[in-house]
């Protein structure tokens, strides 16, 4: 992967506060700790108990943290503004969303036009007469994938982003797709399980096709079935799509034919406006030459039930209730189930977002995030990398080779805060009220064409991807070297731009400074200071790292919630490392920003104090025994009573609460890690 979406990783990760459930978090409440817990034994306990014991998990529910109680007041925020703007549209910015999403909204409205909508769509599939008629088709209806590699439902997506070895410039991305199961292994399993599915999932099709119009959908469900399972056999495992070095595969177009036959690559190209680009990178190449082989070998017919499947399955949510839109389908409910009961507001921000998203995020900022929130994190920002730099240059495990291009990649990281410097201009996007169907059909085609419009252009390592301001979220992007850490999630109770440093440094700061650490640790050493893709850590830099991170590693396996329920330390390494380093930068950072003057006592606590006490927050969870079982089995990171315990390899904590030898996470300094 090229990028590394982190909503669970950084949101998580920045969390403080004392808010109860149900209300609106504020980092600016007097922090209040559990008097009956020794600091030195159980800071988690300490810092969190109250709020353990005062907070419900909310029905329906496995897990409830700050994180989920920020998502959940954003998408009041969100929703609040959303709705004006279908109401009382204030400028034409608010009437292209008020109108899409109402557009959406209009269930009745839908419901009358039937299927009238997929009339044009599936007449051009009908006049598929020959396969070059197949590869024009195919062409014209590529769309963009996200960048996660895993799913499009297109035969193919496209992703145009960085090469991995020519900073540049923009490389279309070729990736596999066309499957309606949400992996290859759903139609190659031949377990009971997975034959079931496929069964739900072929009564699916001929229903769909039924309520499409077609004839004999039981024959074609199982045309579009059999073609789909043929596609998943040459589709790449997921082991081999993760691996950035297996997808590293470029090709020239006239590569497609003598590699690829079966597809009329002239047609195909010229239908996907891609006829002028020579240079592509293929992500899985085994799923491009055994589609162009599908295409070249199976029956025009069974394409042509494919196909007509694909569109109607695309468009459902914009269809009758009875196509089974938007999670309603059999294949997201239980085998068997009844439907669920159906909450169309969420659906249709989530599809507004997706044809809008920088609109309501100009929206989003102009209410909840003004210019001097922005300037005041990308100041933290700043003083974070300076800390951070200045750590890396200590670093005694890295060779003098693999430290200059950390302090390279450091210094050269672009790191974006709130919202981008830029906005999408979607003026060219033409919104019709009442017309759901339509409207996502031209967004689609709006964000296709702007994406193509990039090749040509020199890469610029500002722009935001897959990330709005009004998701709580922030991403990294290893090519090109930045990072984007959003609006919503730079708001109390993780930062409060006009309140305590201390406070913000603990929380915001350090889970800040975690992700950076990503761009020059052991996920960052694949891509250089540019973003291309290299190897820059020798043998000997992996060897020390590992041989420094054994006292944390030998930290994380002693951790056990239950008998016979422990950490898997190997498992939660990488992410802990992280945790200490941003913890270790954001307390150096915190000091940095006092410009040597002495902290003030608030509340009853010193700055350091106030400082450990947020990091403890950031952690705060109830869950259920399930969960957390789950989390230990399958998280990259520890349960937040581990994740807090980092705070026993500083000093500084220890000072800050006393804490002597004889309690419980007091560690000798010489048993400390000393990988930062």
């Amino acid at each position: 992967m090229t990028r590394r979406l982190l909503t669970a990783c950084a949101a998580a990760a920045i969390l403080s506060g004392s808010a109860l459930a149900g209300s609106t978090p504020r980092a600016a409440d007097p922090p209040a700790i559990d008097a009956s817990v020794r600091p030195g034994d159980d800071f988690y306990g300490y810092a969190n108990g109250d709020w353990l014991k005062t907070t419900p998990l909310p029905q329906g529910r496995d897990r409830y943290d700050t994180t989920a109680m920020l998502r959940d007041e954003t998408a009041r925020q969100v929703r609040d503004l959303v709705e004006a703007a279908a109401k009382a549209p204030a400028s034409a910015r608010a009437r292209r969303i008020g109108d899409y999403y109402a557009s959406w909204m209009d269930q009745a409205g839908i419901e009358a036009k039937g299927v009238q909508p997929l009339a044009g769509g599936l007449a051009a599939i009908a006049v598929i007469r020959d396969r070059q008629g197949l590869a024009t088709y195919l062409g014209r209806s590529l769309r963009l994938d996200d960048g996660s590699n895993t799913q499009t439902d297109g035969l193919f997506g496209v992703w145009i982003h960085q090469g991995f070895h020519d900073p540049d410039h923009y490389v279309p991305h070729l990736v596999q797709g066309g499957l309606g199961l949400p992996d290859r292994d759903d139609y190659l399993d031949a377990g009971p399980e997975a034959a079931a599915r496929r069964d739900v999932y072929r009564a699916h099709v001929a229903r769909v096709l039924k309520l499409a119009g077609f004839d004999q959908p039981d024959l074609r469900a199982g045309r579009v079935l059999a073609l789909e399972i043929a596609i998943a056999k040459t589709h790449a495992s997921r082991a081999d799509t993760d691996d950035v070095f297996k997808t590293d595969n470029a090709w020239r177009r006239a590569d497609f034919a003598a590699r690829a036959p079966g597809l009329d690559w002239a047609a195909w190209f010229k239908a996907a406006g891609l006829d002028r680009q020579d240079q592509f990178l293929v992500w899985q190449p085994s799923a491009v030459v055994g589609a162009a082989s599908l295409v070249g070998s199976q029956p025009l017919v069974a394409w042509k039930d494919y196909l007509a499947f694909h569109l109607a399955e695309h468009h459902a949510a914009v269809l009758p209730r009875a196509f089974g839109g938007e999670g309603n389908s059999p294949l997201n409910r239980p085998a068997g189930g009844p439907p669920l009961a159906e909450d169309r507001v969420p659906q249709a921000i989530a599809a507004t977002t997706a044809a809008l998203g920088e609109d309501i995020g100009q929206l989003y900022v102009a209410r909840y995030f003004p210019p001097q929130a922005k300037a005041a994190a990308a100041a933290m920002a700043e003083t974070l990398r300076t800390a951070l730099i200045a750590r890396v240059e200590r670093q005694a495990w890295r060779s003098p080779a693999a430290r200059q291009t950390a302090l390279a990649k450091l210094a050269g990281l672009r790191i974006g805060v709130g919202y981008p410097d830029r906005w999408i201009d979607y003026s060219g996007l033409a919104v019709v009220r009442g017309d759901a169907f339509g409207n996502l059909d031209r967004a689609e085609a709006f964000a296709y064409r702007r994406e193509l419009a990039k090749l040509g252009r020199p890469v610029d390592p500002a722009e935001w991807i897959q990330l709005y301001p009004q998701q709580v979220g922030a991403i990294i992007n290893f090519s090109p070297n930045a990072m984007q850490f959003s609006a919503a999630l730079l708001q109390p109770p993780y930062f409060d731009p006009t309140g305590d440093a201390a406070t913000n440094y603990g929380s915001a700061g350090a889970g800040m400074a975690h992700e950076i650490t990503h761009s020059v640790d052991e996920l960052g050493s694949l891509y250089d200071a540019r973003g291309r893709l290299v190897r820059w850590w020798g043998p000997e830099d992996l060897a020390r790292y590992r041989a420094a991170a054994a006292p944390l590693l030998a930290q994380l396996n002693a951790y056990c919630p239950q008998p016979g329920l422990c950490v898997n330390g190997e498992q939660v390494l990488g992410e802990s490392i992280a945790d200490l380093a941003g913890l270790l930068a954001a307390h150096d950072a915190y000091l940095l920003s006092l410009n040597g003057r002495p902290d003030t006592v608030k509340n009853g606590l010193t700055g350091e104090q106030r400082f450990f006490l947020a990091f403890a927050r950031r952690w705060r969870r109830v869950q259920t025994d399930a969960a957390l079982r789950r989390q230990i089995a399958t998280d990259t990171h520890p349960p937040g009573a581990y994740r807090t315990a980092t705070v026993r390899n500083l000093e500084a904590w220890g000072s800050a609460f006393d804490v002597k030898p004889g309690d419980s996470l007091y560690l000798r300094p010489e048993a400390r890690p000393r990988i930062w």
